[in-house]
């Protein structure tokens, strides 16, 4: 197993000092970078992040006794091991990590995509794009663990596993919780992207304008290709303030550059830069969605033909404007992880636009996160279905029905009258039941996840089976 000198990880930290002082001639070698003391291994450097309930040095003993050889820190602890201290834990562990996996952003072309929404299509696209084309590519994000980006020294050692086991390429996923606690720095990025930005996590940021900072923030730290979508005024912002800096490896992506589209629940088409992509992904946002793809391969030195071939490989990412597939059915169900008030609204004008009868909703909202977009997915709802049940999301520790009264508050009172039915089962049962023939159902707000969160516990919950179960019991009903 490769080791590092504990010299070479201090000299990657910015305004580090080594106690004991000696201990930087002593010949200690790192093996790995953790910050849970429960997974701390012989030769481990420990770093010690705090959250929002506990403090990282407290458990610097316990990682010790499980053989962490020495310590990132903010102040000098009685533990008997050579310490790292630094101004901040968290702004310097993403560097300590570069150091003892190897530097492995400069061995792969690292693509960091942000954004409100359309990350996770992105990524995925890109990847199996490239695979499409012969160039092996990682994706790191939403579907690979329980955090959009991971800590830090978890990010990397994730990028070196991709480097080790041959991709040339990482897509990744960077969320603003992941650059604000810098859990992308010591990152080298080929390319940074911008999707889109709308009110989400206002509950962390406090407002837009802080939201919008922290996106920014990975063209920052980006020397190589920045793509922007420009779809609504913060790329439209982003855009102008990188071009006044004169950042001349800007990329700017707009809606017209789908060329032709032509939408299907099937198959869809459009044209880009001339040339004839055809896709399953639903939408007109997704097919956006592959000009971006296709956008940041060109930039980085791919020919647009190849490219365009390889867009046509890209398969429907699960929870994502899923179809959820029973054969014969006569009305049609989609699954999408929209859970905020722009997404839900691309989604059902997606469905809209693809269903020949009403269009229904079943969505809820998530408990203890921001409390103000539920009257606005309630408006959204109000405004673009014909059908409307409001059920349970992931509750967490908040009651159900308050925050379907929430979502409810926002709906015309001159409109569709909402249903609330807060088990989710009978919610989608319900919407299959009744529809009917060309009737379209969208699913919305938890996409890919298989369970729910009430009260601590993760529940087992699977919308895509749940609605497939549906749809075959709504089929035998209608044998003779």
């Amino acid at each position: 197993m490769d080791s590092t000198p504990l010299a070479e990880v201090a000299d990657r930290c910015a305004g580090v000092r080594i106690e004991p002082p000696e201990a930087s001639e002593e010949n200690v070698k790192v093996l790995g970078v953790c910050h849970d003391s429960r997974t701390a291994a012989k030769g481990d450097l420990f770093a010690c992040i705090g959250g929002a309930s506990h403090d990282g040095h407290a458990y610097a003993p316990e990682a010790v006794s499980r053989g962490a050889v020495a310590l990132l820190v903010e102040r000098q602890l009685d533990v008997d091991v050579p310490q790292l201290i630094v101004p901040d834990v968290r702004k310097a562990v993403g560097h300590a990590a570069s150091a003892v996996y190897g530097y492995p952003s400069a061995k792969l072309k690292v693509v960091g995509v942000t954004g409100t929404a359309g990350k996770t299509t992105v990524v995925h696209a890109l990847a199996e794009t490239l695979k499409a084309i012969g160039v092996p590519a990682g994706v790191l994000g939403t579907l690979e663990g329980s955090h959009t980006t991971p800590e830090a020294p978890d990010f990397q050692k994730a990028l070196s596993s991709m480097q080790k086991r041959g991709d040339d390429w990482a897509c990744v996923e960077v969320s603003s919780h992941g650059l604000e606690y810098g859990r992308v720095n010591g990152t080298d990025f080929a390319a940074a992207v911008f999707t889109n930005l709308s009110a989400e996590h206002l509950d962390f940021h406090q407002d837009m304008e802080a939201y919008f900072l922290a996106k920014r923030r990975l063209f920052e730290q980006t020397n190589g290709v920045l793509i922007v979508a420009v779809v609504d005024q913060w790329g439209e912002r982003l855009a102008n303030e990188l071009r006044e800096s004169g950042r001349q490896e800007l990329i700017v992506v707009e809606p017209k550059m789908v060329e032709n589209p032509v939408s299907d629940v099937r198959v869809s088409s459009f044209a880009w830069r001339g040339h004839k992509v055809h896709t399953p992904l639903l939408g007109s946002f997704n097919m956006f969605n592959l000009v971006i793809v296709g956008e940041v391969l060109v930039g980085l030195g791919l020919e647009a033909d190849v490219v365009a071939r390889g867009l046509e490989e890209v398969t429907p990412i699960k929870g994502r404007m899923e179809l959820v597939p029973v054969r014969g059915s006569d009305v049609s169900v989609i699954v999408d992880y929209s859970h905020k008030p722009g997404a839900l609204s691309l989604a059902l004008e997606t469905v809209r636009s693809l269903s020949s009868g009403r269009v229904w909703v079943v969505f809820g909202a998530g408990g203890n996160r921001d409390k103000a977009k539920r009257p606005l997915m309630g408006q959204v709802a109000s405004d673009l279905a014909d059908e409307i049940i409001v059920t349970s999301d992931n509750p967490r520790y908040e009651n159900p029905s308050e925050i379907a009264e929430q979502i409810v508050e926002g709906v015309d009172e001159a409109g569709v009258r909402p249903r609330v039915l807060l088990d989710r089962a009978e919610a989608i049962n319900f919407a299959v039941r009744h529809a009917e023939h060309g009737d379209s159902i969208l699913i919305a707000g938890k996409g890919h996840e298989t369970y729910q969160l009430i009260e601590g516990e993760r529940k087992s919950f699977d919308d895509v089976k749940v609605a497939e179960e549906a749809l075959l019991a709504r089929a035998r009903r209608a044998l003779p």
